[in-house]
């Protein structure tokens, strides 16, 4: 037996029993890795792998001031343990700081705190509540304590919020804000985000599924085999984890990946199978053939999807590396599972994958009370209801147009003959005709569409998501907002500037004041706390700044610091004799942003040179690489300018559900690049593999485009609806980031197949005719790649009238 993949699949559907214990000893042991190696798996650090000028700064300050203080560095056996802050906020109705009752509750709140930790039998706080001092605010109502978390137990920060919670009631308001605080909460949304994300796609795929191969046996495999992908992937995680920085969003990039991918995988193999199946081969045939031909396909896909999220792992910044290793490892697991596993399933059920008919109206009813019952029960928000509705009226107008559409339209492709029996029915059919009728009209008029869209991505501002991101009705959100109001601030994040140089020195005595001077000045920082050393050559400013640290308008702060008023307070004085490093972790993501846009260049030409030679090599094509490039590169920028519509400018915002902000996470455009380029490719693979095939037999350009179309456009509009909904669940999420996330894969996805191969694909091809398959003859020295496998001559009652290769044009 060859390896190859015809070879897999048909090992797999011959001795299925052992393919799948094969797999269910896989899943126990990334079962027993996920439960003993996962979670010190996804406690890696965020933030650039590169020394870059925020953390320069930081390490100067604590180096040399720890060696002049006699303290050493955080971390070291002077110092101590590592430890950070958090802010604790106290406020109440009709009471406030130096009140009796106002401070027996503080002794009460104090008490137990220490109380929760022995219980726990763990140290989170550094001392005791009481040994920390506190500040009131300017109008006397609010008490403000800042204490120290030690960062190995940041962990059980759990443990501490608790009590915070249990001491807010009606009059007293309790709160505490910091990283280890809001680091978990991000995680608890993370969580509930990647219930809502799964439940959705989940839910919504089944009923897709369902009406594709109008049977629930064969609606739950896809499934399955994409939940079997994902564990699978999980415990290959928690091993990586050990040697690569990931952190606890992979598994929702993994689930949200694994289940788009995963199923789709599984639909388009299937389906081929049934084809098979339905032109009269055996079962064992039907899977060899599925295998050399889907299966070759999905294979391809894999590949070029986990080339283009290579890209990824290029970029310095660990955010970029974990998400593009998280889903790398699910796109490879689900392409094994897909040829391996699958045939399994088939050789043990066979013809039974399609036992148990789904009628429509039985299918739109239960996906009708489920979705209630979810509702109902889960507590999905309004936003999933509408969204529930809105996927049920499309599948139902899909279901109507198709059967209005049958038999109505011939194809009429100027002197080309039809040779397919089914050319003339179909409200695929019914479009491309159109579309290939009018082929100039339709091309201006969707990429028209496209660029517009695409045209709002010039006002993309790049950063993170911050505090303010988050719900209204999360305590710390609510804790951030009263602190800033309070004490005009929002966390303890300020800005710190390390100045280098001989600060003792009169000309920079003189720069240092005209610097604070102009801090002081400046609305974006609060008056400065400055350290002067001459003996050791250093000076630092610390400044708090108003509101998030993380918003764009603290982010340009940090740019004017460094390109304005850093400058101008040490003009004069020669660059050669000092420097000014600003950090922070506002400076953090103004280097990230940095960081990324000085990369972007140069994925996107790696992503874009890797996917011109895999069309290259797979239908020998110059025309079609460089077309299918453009064509991809449209409704990526479409689904960037949508994002920024909808999340920065606020477009239909209320509508959606999500929340607006002021910037999108400055990892998301490449992010979605990579992952839209190889998933696009699925479309394009299989659709220009049919068209391709069909020319190779026919020699008619423009009916072989319309052959490929009407073959796989229910299937591919099946994947993409699935896509949509998987993407779709997980923007319904609350982590702003995710719904931006998960909207602009969606929003591509649904672009690519509707639009792109809609009316792009069929006019450009009709436009070329045969150039579309020109190869220049000094190229002619390329592999012939057969994605769809050997072309089999088929039978003349199952084809219609041969047309010999050339006799049409």
């Amino acid at each position: 037996m060859n390896i190859s993949v015809e070879g897999i699949s048909s090992f797999s559907g011959r001795r299925p029993w052992w393919v799948v214990l094969g797999w269910v000893l896989t899943l126990v042991v990334a079962g027993g890795l996920a439960s003993t190696l996962l979670e010190s798996a996804l406690d890696g650090e965020q933030g650039p792998t590169q020394v870059l000028e925020y953390e320069r700064a930081q390490t100067l300050i604590q180096e040399r001031f720890g060696e002049l203080d006699g303290t050493g560095q955080p971390g070291d056996e002077e110092s101590g343990p590592a430890t950070t802050s958090e802010f604790i906020l106290v406020l109440a109705d009709g009471l406030k700081p130096g009140d009796a009752e106002f401070d027996q509750r503080i002794v009460e709140f104090g008490d137990a705190l220490e109380a929760a930790q022995i219980e726990e039998d763990v140290e989170v706080m550094v001392g005791l509540f009481s040994d920390y001092e506190g500040q009131v605010s300017e109008d006397g109502t609010t008490l403000l304590t800042s204490v120290n978390i030690l960062k190995e137990s940041d962990a059980y920060i759990e443990t501490l919020l608790q009590v915070t919670e249990e001491f807010s009631d009606g009059q007293f308001e309790f709160y505490m804000i910091g990283n280890a605080s809001i680091d978990h909460v991000f995680n608890e949304l993370a969580e509930s985000d990647l219930v809502t994300g799964e439940t959705i796609g989940i839910a919504v795929a089944l009923i897709i599924l369902a009406l594709v191969f109008g049977a629930v046996v064969a609606a739950f495999i896809p499934v399955i085999l994409a939940i079997v992908a994902i564990f699978t992937a999980i415990g290959l995680t928690a091993i990586v984890g050990q040697f690569m920085e990931l952190n606890e969003f992979v598994p929702n990039i993994l689930t949200m990946m694994g289940l788009a991918v995963g199923i789709d995988y599984a639909l388009f193999i299937l389906s081929r199978y049934k084809e098979e199946r339905e032109r009269g081969r055996e079962k064992q045939q039907a899977i060899e053939a599925a295998g050399g031909t889907a299966g070759r396909a999905v294979v391809f896909s894999g590949l070029t999807v986990v080339l283009a999220l290579l890209g990824l792992l290029i970029i310095p910044e660990r955010t970029f590396q974990a998400f593009g290793i998280g889903a790398i490892l699910v796109v490879f697991v689900a392409v094994i599972v897909g040829i391996t596993l699958l045939p399994a399933i088939i050789g043990i059920l066979g013809d039974r994958v399609y036992g148990v008919r789904a009628p429509v109206p039985l299918t739109l009813g239960l996906f009708i009370v489920g979705s209630i019952v979810l509702t109902l029960t889960v507590g999905f928000g309004p936003e999933v209801i509408m969204v529930s509705g809105g996927v049920m009226i499309v599948l139902i107008v899909l279901t109507i147009i198709r059967r209005l559409t049958n038999n109505r339209y011939s194809l009429g492709l100027g002197n080309e003959k039809v040779v397919d029996p089914d050319a003339q029915s179909g409200m695929w059919n019914a479009i491309t005709v159109s579309v290939m009728r009018r082929p100039w009209m339709s091309l201006i008029a969707a990429s028209a569409v496209l660029l517009i869209l695409a045209y709002f991505y010039l006002d993309l501002e790049k950063g993170t998501s911050g505090i303010s991101v988050l719900p209204d009705e999360v305590p710390a959100k609510r804790g951030f907002q009263t602190l800033d109001e309070k004490f005009g601030f929002g966390s303890d994040a300020p800005a710190l500037i390390a100045i280098v140089g001989d600060v003792g020195s009169d000309a920079m005595t003189s720069a240092i004041g005209r610097l604070e001077t102009a801090i002081v000045a400046d609305e974006g920082l609060q008056a400065p706390e400055i350290r002067i050393e001459p003996s050791i050559d250093l000076a630092s400013f610390t400044s708090k700044i108003p509101g998030d640290p993380q918003n764009q308008a603290a982010l340009n702060t940090i740019r004017r610091l460094r390109e304005v008023i850093i400058p101008e307070a040490f003009a004069g004085i020669p660059e050669d004799s000092y420097e000014a490093l600003v950090g922070g972790s506002t400076a953090e993501v103004v280097d990230s942003v940095k960081i990324t846009d000085e990369y972007l260049p140069i994925v996107f030409a790696s992503v874009l040179s890797l996917s011109f030679i895999l069309l290259l090599l797979a239908f020998r094509s110059l025309t079609i690489s460089i077309a299918s490039i453009i064509m991809n590169l449209l409704s990526v920028g479409a689904a960037y300018g949508l994002v920024v519509l909808v999340f920065q400018k606020g477009f239909m915002i209320d509508l959606f559900g999500f929340e607006q902000v002021d910037q999108i996470e400055f990892w998301l455009p490449l992010f979605m690049f990579s992952i839209l380029f190889g998933l696009s490719m699925d479309y394009h693979v299989f659709m220009l593999s049919r068209i391709k095939e069909r020319y190779d037999e026919t020699g008619l350009a423009s009916e072989s485009v319309a052959f490929g179309l009407r073959k796989t456009a229910s299937i591919i509009t099946g994947a993409a609806l699935i896509m949509v909904a998987v993407f779709g669940g997980f923007a319904l999420g609350d982590i702003a980031f995710f719904q931006s996330m998960g909207f602009g894969l969606g929003a591509a996805v649904l672009l690519d197949a509707t639009i792109v191969r809609s009316l792009l694909v069929p006019s450009v091809m009709r436009i070329l005719g045969r150039r579309a398959w020109y190869l220049p003859t000094w190229l002619e020295w390329l592999p012939n790649i057969s994605i769809e496998g050997r072309i089999e001559e088929k039978e003349p009652d199952a084809v219609g009238e041969t047309v010999p290769a050339g006799a049409a044009k």
